[in-house]
């Protein structure tokens, strides 16, 4: 008879188990607290794989998404998933027992031209391709903790009535906990040298300062960008140095 009961138990554990692994995911998100710069389009699926149309972060989509749950994570008493998506990848986890959420493997990739759509007063139309790779991001109670990882901008360029400039590729590190973000600048494979260094603090105070170094000769498109958003030094040589404040909707967005 315990032998029997033993085995009734072990079966209802999982029966139950293997429903809530396979309750669709509509049942479960108005259980979930979601920020509300988050938003789902056309998700459908279980707990365990699904898809979504879209899904809007700060107003950037992201589309074509494939999430799929990774139990390789249950010994560490998290809940991880495995997301993809047209722009990238991203690995994200909750643990259950601090309530923390940590995102890495984060890759997105943007054409420069589409990210422009969003910032104002941008005196040029640039082009190329952005990639946002994130090696940790650490969230509590929604507020970033840590921040860790690299913007890369591909083929650099200017798009000015049809004529196409490309002048390489940058770098920019960054680091952060919440308090406070320091990134820093460089060239790859690129046609002016570039180092710089900035931070951006709580209150939204930042400062910049880059040197920039062009070859002799340069295209005149370049140098009037240049002398646009830097101070010439010398024959071949610019500064850039700026402090202020992030207007508040971007500090709030960084700073929570």
């Amino acid at each position: 008879m315990i032998r029997l009961w033993k085995f009734t138990l072990f079966f209802l554990l999982c029966l139950v188990i293997t429903l809530l692994l396979n309750l669709p995911i509509r049942h479960v998100l108005p259980y979930v607290k979601l920020p509300n710069t988050l938003q789902l389009v056309g998700i459908d699926g279980t707990v365990i794989r699904g898809k979504a149309r879209e899904v809007n972060v700060n107003r950037f989509p992201l589309r074509d998404i494939d999430y799929r749950y990774m139990p390789s994570c249950i010994p560490l008493l998290k809940v991880c998933y495995r997301i993809s998506y047209a722009q990238g990848t991203v690995q994200a986890a909750y643990d259950l027992l601090n309530g923390d959420t940590e995102v890495s493997e984060v890759k997105i990739e943007y054409p420069a031209s589409e990210i422009a759509q969003y910032l104002k007063a941008v005196p040029v139309r640039p082009d190329g391709r952005l990639e946002l790779l994130i090696d940790e991001l650490g969230i509590i109670d929604g507020k970033p903790t840590a921040l860790n990882g690299k913007l890369i901008w591909r083929d650099v360029g200017i798009d000015d009535e049809g004529i196409k400039l490309n002048i390489g590729d940058y770098q920019i590190d960054f680091t952060g906990n919440g308090q406070k973000y320091d990134f820093k600048l460089k060239d790859l494979d690129a046609s002016l040298d570039v180092d710089g260094k900035g931070e951006i603090k709580a209150g939204g105070q930042y400062s910049l300062e880059v040197k920039i170094e062009s070859e002799a000769s340069m295209e005149p498109q370049v140098k009037s960008v240049l002398e646009l958003v830097a101070k010439k030094t010398s024959y071949n040589k610019y500064r850039v140095e700026q402090n202020g404040r992030l207007p508040p909707n971007l500090t709030r967005q960084l700073f929570r």
